[in-house]
């Protein structure tokens, strides 16, 4: 009976005691009341370079069709965290105070692996304050989807990249952890 009344005692105090709240940092870039204005993919990687990279334009217009999709994707992201009211997007015509731009920085393919790390940069226009932040980002290809034809193999390696794509990772650099 002791031992029943100590047991429900301990429980009681472990459930009933006050809660410390997690100690909550700051945004990596502070946005509060700001105006955002997401400008277009940048890529600084040379894709012509890639073995095997198709030289045909159709083909190529098609692949680089993905990074446009990829922009769609993030800048939806972007408007679907604006309902939590810390900050508005805007189109660069209707003044921003913050300019944010995601630039891929370089392509690198190994083995069945591309490399294409992605570079957040955020420019508070108010006091020209700077943010710079990298990510890796790769793509890997599967054996099942596997494929000699150079355009069919970039076309799953970009899909696979747009899946690995950090989306809710860009956004969270402007919200507190």
């Amino acid at each position: 009976m002791n031992k029943f009344l100590l047991i429900t005692f301990v429980v009681l105090f472990i459930f009933c005691s006050p809660h410390r709240p997690r100690p909550v940092s700051d945004a990596a870039i502070p946005v509060a009341g700001e105006r955002l204005s997401l400008s277009p993919l940048i890529s600084e990687a040379s894709l012509e370079d890639m073995p095997e990279w198709p030289a045909d334009p159709v083909q190529q217009k098609v692949l680089l069709e993905k990074f446009n999709e990829i922009w769609k994707k993030l800048l939806s992201e972007f408007k679907r965290c604006e309902k939590y009211g810390l900050y508005t997007m805007v189109d660069d015509k209707d003044a921003p105070t913050v300019r944010i731009s995601i630039v891929i920085t370089s392509a690198r393919l190994e083995n069945d692996t591309l490399y294409m790390p992605v570079r957040l940069q955020a420019e508070r226009l108010s006091d020209d304050k700077r943010y710079i932040y990298t990510l890796p980002v790769f793509a890997t290809l599967t054996s099942k989807n596997k494929t000699k034809q150079p355009f069919h193999y970039y076309g799953h390696l970009l899909s696979d990249y747009s899946r690995n794509f950090p989306y809710t990772i860009l956004v969270s650099f402007f919200y507190q952890h």
